[in-house]
């Protein structure tokens, strides 16, 4: 009797034994993904391109808001409008680039004046906008929250270390909400002392840049409590996509 209640304990035991090696096994093969599993597949390198828009004959408009501080108590605050304008493409050193007519107004009942000329391009896997006769790398593809870049890095400025922050993501411009949108940022610095960088740019797919802030100021320290932000000297700046379509439509 002791023996067969033996033999029978042995048999579970190893049925047991058996139950655990399968299903270790079968784990092992789905972790595995077996031989069928699809690869992931790579970022598309051209992913983000359509956000850096520049089909000729695009023009976007903008409600601008600036002040500029000379001194604490002293700061003169403007508000215009701006236009861009995106012409031809042309070849240079290689590459093709586009001119950007920028002009200006103070408000809509006034007609648009010739304000300056930029240009724009995508070089390789880089964004670049040249801005009075500064080349800024504005992003760089394919577009990712994980991408990090000197935006300085044709230029003789200091580096700057520029990320997208959101990517695909819905932004509200003024009563207008945007979808698809990528968010660069280009400094986002504000030790409430000495001074304050804020830099920052939103694309929409398919329409180009829709929000701008560049925020950079000096805060008082001479006659000035520590820590109160009180402002000394800068500027701040800021542009809000109004309208947008082609030269063509109008």
């Amino acid at each position: 009797m002791l023996a067969k209640r033996f033999n029978k304990v042995l048999i579970r035991n190893m049925k047991l034994k058996s139950w655990i090696l399968l299903s270790l096994l079968i784990a092992l093969v789905v972790a595995c993904g077996g031989d069928d599993e699809e690869p992931e597949q790579p970022i598309d390198p051209n992913r983000g391109k359509s956000y850096f828009f520049l089909e000729p004959g695009k023009y976007r408009e903008y409600n601008v808001y600036e002040i500029r501080y000379s001194g604490v108590g002293f700061s003169d605050t403007s508000e215009y409008q701006i236009r861009v304008e995106v012409g031809e493409g042309f070849t240079s050193g290689g590459e093709t680039s586009h001119l950007v007519n920028r002009f200006r107004r103070e408000d809509a009942t006034e007609r648009w004046e010739l304000d300056s000329v930029w240009t724009a391009r995508i070089e390789g896997n880089k964004g670049i906008s040249v801005e009075n006769n500064v080349p800024i790398v504005k992003m760089t593809f394919p577009l990712d929250t994980g991408n990090r870049w000197d935006s300085n890095l044709l230029n003789s400025r200091q580096p700057v270390v520029s990320r997208v922050v959101n990517f695909n993501s819905n932004f509200t411009v003024g009563l207008n909400t945007f979808l698809k949108t990528a968010e660069v940022e280009f400094s986002n610095f504000d030790d409430g002392i000495v001074d304050r960088f804020i830099s920052k740019e939103v694309y929409r797919d398919s329409i180009g840049m829709i929000y701008k802030l560049y925020d950079s100021v000096k805060y008082c320290t001479r006659d000035c409590q520590l820590g109160s932000q009180i402002v000394q000297s800068g500027r701040y700046y800021r542009e809000e996509l109004i309208a947008h379509g082609f030269l063509d439509e109008d």
